[in-house]
């Protein structure tokens, strides 16, 4: 039985056996495919990967530069921004269109692009390129916006000039505002040699030095540091001197040894700050009629400083200027729907414009030093309507002990006295106030007949006392052409109002070359410039702004 057993193993063995070994070579094969299949899997596995990277890197492009383009603050060509925001990631050869589409109030930039990506491994199934596409489309719309309008009112506007601008700007507030759903507000700067505030308004700001006479009480302008320009708002703490209500520009034509009352009154239209009611700040409104009548009433008077004029234009979309607004609105003097704005620069929907117009060029401002702008003279007035001058320092030898000088006594000549002159030998004068002295007389005439004169025994001293006490009393920058630091204020405050991305239009309406160079550099870009020389194209100047603005607003 056992060997029966053996037997009929050995015989089923044998073939099992040599299954086995003719199985082997099959084994290998299948081995081997296994190992090409697991080799070109993870060959795929890596194009896939280089494909993937690729194409988020091609994505992120598009969508940065999309974003960018799209932006209604951008000045330039869209498909420029975008072609070459794109050749800055090394993309450019792969953007294949760019579609930009203006709308009313909005921007739509999409932007295609397709990348083919030489395969490594999946070229072994057919496959040597994969084509990766990539789109990107963004928009920005403008719901709210704040307009600033800084219009010339310098004495150069008088007249026919003055006419044309009053319908022009009315004009555009009429277009900009109509069918407003308050989303707009305009506010209006108007500016000649300075910016007058109106009285409510300066009492929002630190301002020192304020006269305080009732003939200078429409007097509210502020004399602003250097240091201003280098920021768009204007910080309600920094403490600004009133400008005072002075003639500190003309000049004596002629100087004359004895004594004149020629040049002795201040001429009003040489005042830097000319008294006004109807000059002053418009706040935040969106009241059509107001505003006509608002515009209406301007007049033209005084000297050009456009650097004062941009600067509280872009003061007033500046965000640290929210306080004043809410305390405006708070009283009703601004419209409730304008609460909280100046919107914050990052707001998305917000949109900031300055319209900047001029018909001349900067010309240098002349300002009262800070001694001389209020407290006590030692100048007094007679009931005669003579003056006299206390000096009590650096008087001549002639003078003895006698203190006072009275330009018109002795035969015109002038002498000392004991006491000051009260308008007869035996009595004395009322002691005048800074503000009461350049009330009634010009700076320069008083630098000669109660200084140079009293001081000086020869025409040399007398001149040098005259060009110290002239200096002293005020100060000017630049003349009627060369005004290089009023020049570089206007520079520093609009490209510092544009890099918060406030768009600046400018207007030269028969402007000198060097206002048109100014305002067109302020300007946002060639395309927000406008060269006007006559009142149709003044008006039409506007009205294209005005359009714009109106396609802005035609969107909720």
């Amino acid at each position: 039985m056992p060997d029966m057993r053996t037997s009929l193993r050995s015989l089923l063995g044998r073939p099992f056996r040599r299954f086995r070994r003719s199985e082997d070579g099959s084994l290998i094969v299948f081995g081997l495919f296994l190992f090409a299949t697991f080799f070109l899997m993870s060959g795929m596995a890596v194009d896939l990967m280089r494909t993937e990277n690729r194409r988020a890197a091609l994505a992120q492009s598009l969508d940065r530069c999309a974003l960018n383009a799209a932006a209604l603050r951008q000045t330039l060509d869209p498909v420029d921004v975008v072609r070459d925001c794109v050749d800055r990631d090394d993309m450019l050869p792969f953007v294949t269109d760019i579609i930009v589409t203006n709308g009313a109030g909005q921007r739509s930039v999409e932007v295609k692009g397709k990348i083919p990506v030489e395969t490594m491994f999946m070229g072994a199934s057919g496959v040597d390129v994969i084509d990766v596409g990539g789109r990107s489309v963004a928009e920005q719309r403008a719901t709210n916006i704040e307009i600033v309008m800084v219009l010339d009112v310098s004495g150069s506007m008088a007249g026919s000039k003055m006419t044309a601008l009053k319908s022009a700007a009315k004009n555009f507030v009429s277009t900009v505002l109509a069918n407003n759903t308050n989303r707009i507000s305009i506010a209006i700067v108007p500016y000649n040699g300075q910016v007058n505030l109106g009285p409510s308004l300066r009492t929002k700001f630190n301002v020192t030095h304020v006269p305080g006479l009732p003939a200078t009480a429409d007097v509210n302008c502020v004399d602003m540091p250097t240091s201003v320009y280098s920021n768009v708002g204007i910080a309600r703490t920094l403490a600004m001197p009133a400008t005072g209500w002075a003639d500190a520009f003309t000049t004596l034509g002629s100087f004359p040894t004895s004594y004149s009352t020629t040049g002795r009154s201040p001429t009003a239209g040489n005042v830097w700050c000319p008294p006004s009611t109807s000059n002053i700040v418009r706040l935040q409104d969106d009241n059509i009629a107001a505003m006509h009548d608002y515009i209406d009433d301007l007049t033209a008077i005084g000297a050009t400083s456009i650097n004062a004029g941009m600067k509280w234009g872009g003061a007033l979309l500046d965000p640290q200027f929210r306080s004043v607004v809410n305390e405006y609105v708070d009283t009703g003097v601004i419209p409730p729907e304008f609460r909280d704005r100046p919107f914050d620069y990052s707001k998305r929907d917000a949109l900031k414009i300055v319209v900047l117009m001029t018909d001349g060029e900067n010309f240098g401002d002349v300002r009262l030093n800070d001694n001389y702008r209020t407290g006590l003279s030692p100048i007094f007035k007679g009931t005669d309507g003579n003056y006299s001058i206390r000096h009590t320092s650096g008087r001549p030898s002639g003078a003895g002990s006698n203190e006072y000088w009275v330009p018109h006594r002795n035969s015109n000549a002038g002498e000392w006295r004991a006491t000051s002159w009260g308008g007869s030998t035996g009595t004395q004068g009322t002691q005048m106030t800074w503000q009461q002295v350049w009330q009634e007389l010009n700076v320069s005439w008083t630098a000669w007949h109660m200084y140079a004169r009293a001081l000086g025994t020869t025409s040399t001293t007398r001149t040098n006392q005259y060009n110290t006490w002239f200096n002293n009393f005020r100060s000017q920058r630049g003349t009627s052409t060369s005004t290089p630091e009023m020049d570089e204020e206007v520079a520093s405050i609009c490209g510092l109002t544009k890099q918060q991305g406030v768009l600046i239009y400018g207007i030269a309406f028969s402007a000198p070359t060097r206002g048109v160079n100014t305002v067109r550099n302020c300007a946002s870009s060639t395309g927000h410039f406008f060269h006007s020389t006559s009142t149709n194209q003044l008006n039409a100047a506007f009205q294209a702004i005005a359009t714009n603005i109106t396609q802005l607003r035609l969107v909720n």
